[in-house]
C-alpha cells in the first residue's frame, strides 16, 4: 500500500501540472473564440521569415471594419516609459503596466470587482487595476474614481478585477487606456508593436479569417511585396498559444507529452510493483485458499474475495494519496517553478473521473491476482504450486522486465537531461553575464543615468557600467538594413538590434574583430537632431550577410530602419537569446532616447554585499525616491530555460521514484522466487553448496532480467534524447558512458533490492527448510 500510494501520489502532482498547463486561457468564458493574431516577415536578402509576436497599429482597426467574422478585435501594448508610481513621498516601480483598447473586457472577460467592464476605458487617463494593486495604493477603501500618479501623469480609477490566475500568458497589474495615445492617431502599417486580439463570432472562423489575412497581406504591402519583402499574417486560437506557438507561447507541448508519459508509466509501474506484491503474498495464503478450495467455495467466491482485498487496498492509498496531493501541492508547485492550485473541487467531473480512475486501477492491479488465484487448483496448492512456472513467474519476469525498461529509459533521460543544463550554464554565449547587476532603467533622465554612471566608476568594487533598451541576454527589436555601400539598391536583410551605451561591448567583454569602440563623438553625431550620423557596431553574421569581411565591413554605409550611418565596430558573434535559437544577425547602435537597464559589472574580489550597499547609497542620493529594484544578469539568461529546469527537476525527481516503485516489484518477485525454490535451496546447502554460490544462483536470473530491460531501454533512450536535444541549436553529444552509466547504476540497484532475500534464503537452516509444517 505504500508503494501504491506514492504512485498515486505522484501520478496526481503531475497530473495537476499537465492539467495547469494545458489550460491557459481556457478560464474566459468565450476561450474556444479568441483569436491571437502574429506577424512574420522576410527581407529579400534574408535566408528565412522573422516571426514576430506583434502587429501593426492598424491591423485591428481592419478586423472590426473589414472582418464579418470578428465580433471584436483590440490591442495591448506594454507600457515601458517608466511606471514610476508617486505614493506619499516614494516612488514605487510598477513593472506590469499595460495599454489597451476600450473594449479589451468584452474579449477578456475578466471579473470585475468595482466597475462597469463596458466603459472603464472609454476615456483617455483611466486605468483598470487588478485586486492587489487596488489593495496596495488604497488599503481598506474603494479604489474606484481616486487617483493614480503614474511618471506625473494623473490616472484614475474606473475599476477593479480579480488578480490574474496562474495558467495565463497576460500577466499585468494594471491596463491602461490608450485612447491618448499619439500612436494610435492614425493606422499604421510600417511597424509591428501592438499584440491583437480578436473575438470570432463562430469558432469555426478561423479558417475563414485566415483566408482573408492572406489577401489583406497582397493589399496592404503589394509595393514592399514588389521590392521583394514577404509578408504573412497568422491567427491562432488564444488557448493554444502557451503550449503550440513558436512565435508567442511560453510553454512546451513537448514536456508536456514528456511528463504525461512519465505520469502514465509511474501508474503502469504502481500497478505491475502491487500486482507482484500480491502474487508474492498469496503464497503466503495457500493453504488459507485450499482450504477454502476443498470445503466448497467456488472460483468466483476466491476471485471477489481477493478483488474485494485489492480494492479495498486501493481505496484506501487512493483517498490518502488524494489528501497526500492537496498537502504536497504547495511544495510541488514551488519545486516546479509554478503556481499550481486545485480549484475544481466542485465541479462533478472530477468525482467521476476518481470513481473512473478507482474502477481501472482496481481492475488493472488486483484483476489479475484475483484471476491467477482463483484460477489454482487445490492439489497444486497443497503441492506448493500456487502459481503455476509457466503463468505466475514467467509474466512476473515480463513486468519485471518491463518495469526496469521504463525506470532505466527515465534514467537515461534524467542524466542527459541535466548534462544539458549544465552545459547551458557553462556555455561561453560570447558576452560575460557574471557578477551584472541589473538596474531598472526606466524613469532615469540621461543626466541622472550619466550622473549614476559617474559615481559608481569611483567605487573600487564597480568595474564598469553601461546601459541597454533589452536584456543582452534576449534581445528582442527586429529591424531591417538596407541601402548597403557595395550592394545592389534593393539589396535588404531582417537583423536583431538594440540600442546600447557607449560602452556596452567593453562591460560585457564582447570580443572586437575589427575596428574601435564607440566615442563620446560618435554618440554627439547620433543625437544630433539636424543631421544624425550614427556609428553601428555588427557581428560577424551581419558581416558576412552583407558580404564583407570584418576588416572591408569598417567605414561602410548602410541604414538600419531610417538611421544612416557607418560601421564603426565588428565584433564577434555572440549569443544574444536562448540556445534554442542559433545565433543570427545583430547590430548594436548608440540611441539615448530611452534604456530600459542598466548593468553595473561587479568587482569579483569585494563581498558583493558590500558592493549592492555602495551602490544602494548612490542610487537613493541620485533619486530619493526610487526604490532600488535589482537583480542580477544570470538570473535573465536562467529565465529562458524555466521551461526545460522545470521538466529536468520533475525527470529527476520521478525518476528516483520510478526507479524505487521498480525495485519494490523486483523484491516481491525475489520474495516469491525464494519461496517457490525454499527446498531446494534447504538441499543444496545439504550436499555442500556454500552461500555465496546459493547467493549467485539465485541473482543471476534476475539480474538477467535488468540486463535484457538495459538492452531494450538503451534504444529508446538514445532515440528520444536526440529528438529532445534537437530543440536546442546548441548542445551536448550523446555519449555512450551515459548509457553505462544508467545500466551500471540499474544493475547495482537490482542486486541490492535482491541481495536482502537471497542472502537471507542462502543463511537459513536446510531443517528449517525441509520442514512442511
Amino acid at each position: 500500500m505504500s508503494g501504491l500510494t506514492i504512485g498515486i501520489t505522484c501520478f496526481l502532482l503531475l497530473a495537476t501540472y499537465i492539467y495547469h498547463e494545458s489550460s491557459y486561457e481556457r478560464f474566459f468564458s468565450h476561450a474556444n473564440r479568441i483569436a491571437y493574431f502574429s506577424l512574420s516577415y522576410k527581407a529579400p536578402n534574408s535566408p528565412e521569415m522573422v516571426s514576430s509576436s506583434t502587429t501593426p497599429t492598424g491591423l485591428q482597426q481592419t478586423l472590426q471594419s473589414d472582418f464579418p467574422e470578428v465580433e471584436q478585435a483590440s490591442r495591448l501594448y506594454p507600457y515601458i516609459q517608466g511606471g514610476l508610481v508617486d505614493i506619499g513621498n516614494q516612488s514605487l516601480k510598477e513593472n506590469k503596466l499595460i495599454y489597451a483598447d476600450k473594449n479589451v473586457f468584452e474579449i477578456l472577460d475578466y471579473d470585475f470587482i468595482e466597475g462597469n467592464k463596458k466603459h472603464v476605458l472609454d476615456e483617455p487617463n483611466q486605468i483598470v487595476l487588478t485586486e492587489t494593486l487596488a489593495k496596495k495604493y488604497f488599503p481598506n477603501e474603494s479604489a474606484i474614481n481616486k487617483t493614480l500618479i503614474i511618471d506625473k501623469v494623473n490616472w484614475k480609477v474606473s475599476g477593479v478585477i480579480a488578480d490574474m490566475p496562474s495558467n495565463t500568458q497576460f500577466r499585468f497589474s494594471a491596463i491602461l487606456s490608450n485612447q491618448g495615445l499619439a500612436r494610435y492617431k492614425e493606422a499604421s502599417w510600417n511597424s509591428a508593436n501592438d499584440i491583437t486580439i480578436g473575438l470570432l463570432k463562430t469558432d469555426q472562423s478561423f479558417q475563414s479569417v485566415q483566408l482573408k489575412l492572406d489577401n489583406l497581406v497582397k493589399d496592404k504591402f503589394s509595393e514592399s511585396i514588389k521590392q521583394g519583402y514577404e509578408f504573412g499574417f497568422k491567427v491562432e486560437k488564444l488557448s493554444d498559444i502557451h503550449l503550440h506557438s513558436k512565435i508567442a507561447g511560453t510553454g512546451n507541448i513537448l514536456y508536456v507529452y514528456i511528463l504525461m508519459a512519465l505520469g502514465i508509466a509511474l501508474i503502469v509501474l504502481t500497478c505491475i510493483n502491487f500486482t507482484n506484491l500480491i502474487l508474492a503474498n498469496a503464497i503466503e495464503r495457500k493453504k488459507e485458499i485450499g482450504v477454502k478450495k476443498v470445503l466448497g467455495a467456488g472460483r468466483k467466491t476466491i476471485f471477489f474475495q481477493f478483488l474485494f482485498e485489492c480494492s479495498l487496498m486501493i481505496l484506501i492509498s487512493l483517498i490518502v494519496s488524494l489528501v497526500a496531493t492537496w498537502l504536497l501541492l504547495p511544495l510541488f508547485s514551488h519545486f516546479m517553478g509554478v503556481e499550481m492550485q486545485i480549484n475544481f473541487w466542485n465541479k462533478p467531473i472530477l468525482y467521476i473521473a476518481i470513481l473512473t480512475f478507482f474502477i481501472i486501477l482496481s481492475l488493472l492491479a488486483g484483476g489479475w491476482p484475483a484471476y491467477s488465484i482463483s484460477s489454482s487448483k487445490p492439489i497444486s496448492i497443497f503441492r506448493s504450486k500456487l502459481i503455476e512456472k509457466q503463468t505466475g513467474i514467467s509474466l512476473s519476469k515480463v513486468l519485471i522486465v518491463f518495469q526496469f525498461c521504463i525506470s532505466i529509459f527515465f534514467i537515461i533521460c534524467t542524466l542527459f537531461a541535466g548534462q544539458q543544463m549544465e552545459f547551458i550554464q557553462s556555455k561561453n554565449t560570447g558576452l560575460d553575464r557574471s557578477d551584472i547587476l541589473v538596474l531598472d532603467g526606466r524613469g532615469w533622465q540621461d543626466k541622472e543615468r550619466q550622473l549614476l554612471k559617474d559615481k559608481l566608476s569611483q567605487l573600487n568594487s564597480v568595474k564598469g557600467v553601461t546601459a541597454s533598451y533589452d536584456s543582452p541576454v534576449n534581445i528582442q527589436g527586429g529591424y531591417t538594413i538596407n541601402e548597403v555601400e557595395g550592394q545592389a539598391p534593393d539589396f535588404s536583410i531582417d537583423v536583431t538590434a538594440i540600442p546600447i551605451e557607449k560602452d556596452f561591448v567593453s562591460v560585457f567583454n564582447i570580443k572586437s574583430i575589427a575596428g574601435s569602440s564607440l566615442s563620446d563623438t560618435d554618440i554627439l553625431r547620433a543625437s544630433d537632431t539636424v543631421a544624425p550620423e550614427n556609428s553601428f557596431i555588427i557581428n560577424t553574421l551581419a558581416a558576412t550577410a552583407m558580404g564583407w569581411t570584418p576588416k572591408d565591413a569598417i567605414g561602410k554605409k548602410i541604414n538600419l530602419n531610417g538611421r544612416n550611418g557607418t560601421v564603426k565596430q565588428v565584433v564577434e558573434s555572440f549569443n544574444f537569446k536562448s540556445l534554442h535559437n542559433e545565433i543570427t544577425p545583430v547590430v548594436l547602435f548608440p540611441e539615448y532616447g530611452y534604456f530600459g537597464n542598466i548593468f553595473i559589472k561587479l568587482h569579483d574580489g569585494i563581498p558583493t554585499q558590500d558592493a549592492l550597499n555602495q551602490i544602494k547609497t548612490i542610487v537613493k542620493e541620485i533619486a530619493p525616491k526610487n526604490n532600488y529594484d535589482y537583480h542580477f544578469l544570470n538570473d535573465d539568461f536562467n529565465q529562458l530555460y524555466i521551461q526545460d529546469q522545470q521538466t529536468t527537476r520533475a525527470m529527476q525527481l520521478f525518476s528516483l521514484i520510478t526507479i524505487s516503485i521498480a525495485c519494490m516489484g523486483l523484491f516481491a518477485l525475489s520474495t516469491y522466487t525464494v519461496q517457490q525454490r525454499i527446498k531446494e535451496i534447504g538441499i543444496r546447502k545439504i550436499v555442500g553448496a556454500s552461500v555465496i554460490k546459493i547467493v549467485s544462483l539465485l541473482s543471476v536470473d534476475f539480474l538477467r532480467l535488468v540486463v535484457i530491460a538495459l538492452a531494450i531501454s538503451i534504444p529508446f533512450g538514445w532515440f528520444a534524447m536526440h529528438k529532445w536535444l534537437d530543440n536546442f541549436a546548441y548542445h551536448i553529444e550523446l555519449d555512450w558512458w551515459i548509457f553505462i552509466l544508467a545500466g551500471g547504476s540499474a544493475l547495482l540497484i537490482s542486486f541490492l533490492t535482491i541481495s536482502y532475500q537471497t542472502v537471507r534464503a542462502a543463511m537459513v537452516n536446510p531443517i528449517d527448510c525441509l520442514r512442511d509444517e
